[in-house]
């Protein structure tokens, strides 16, 4: 449904403004797939929702993601790829991850991202992605 090239062309492509007005207003074309519709809606849709706005917001509010470097400092482009199957998402991409608080203490970041200097974070990136900043 959200690959229709009539209604959106070139739908492979990343193309939030498609969503936008001219005025930067968000359009009415939603598509809640993921939480069901009718009397089979999900019930904690609007929970979910409000998870996730609650800790992208954050994650963004505290960092800011990067094109991943080659070994000449050049930035890498990402090429898009996605797992095929009825779940699709997608792949693991190389990436730096960077302070948006660059004097930031542990205690600040601490404080931004709920978690402590202690615990640790599995994140899925790709051999050759770094994470830039990281606290010792």
């Amino acid at each position: 449904m959200t690959h229709d090239a009539q209604k959106y062309p070139n739908p492979d492509e990343f193309k939030p403004e498609r969503f936008l007005h001219e005025d930067g207003s968000l359009t009415s074309d939603t598509m809640p797939l993921g939480f069901g519709w009718g009397r089979r809606m999900c019930v904690g849709q609007h929970l979910a929702e409000a998870a996730l706005w609650i800790a992208i917001t954050s994650f963004l509010a505290t960092f800011s993601v990067h094109n991943a470097l080659n070994e000449n400092g050049e930035e890498v482009p990402v090429v898009p790829k996605f797992s095929t199957g009825i779940a699709s998402h997608p792949e693991a991409f190389p990436c730096r991850i960077v302070p948006r608080f660059q004097d930031a203490s542990e205690e600040r970041l601490t404080q931004l991202t709920g978690l402590s200097p202690s615990e640790s974070v599995d994140i899925n990136f790709e051999a050759n992605a770094d994470i830039v900043g990281e606290q010792s």
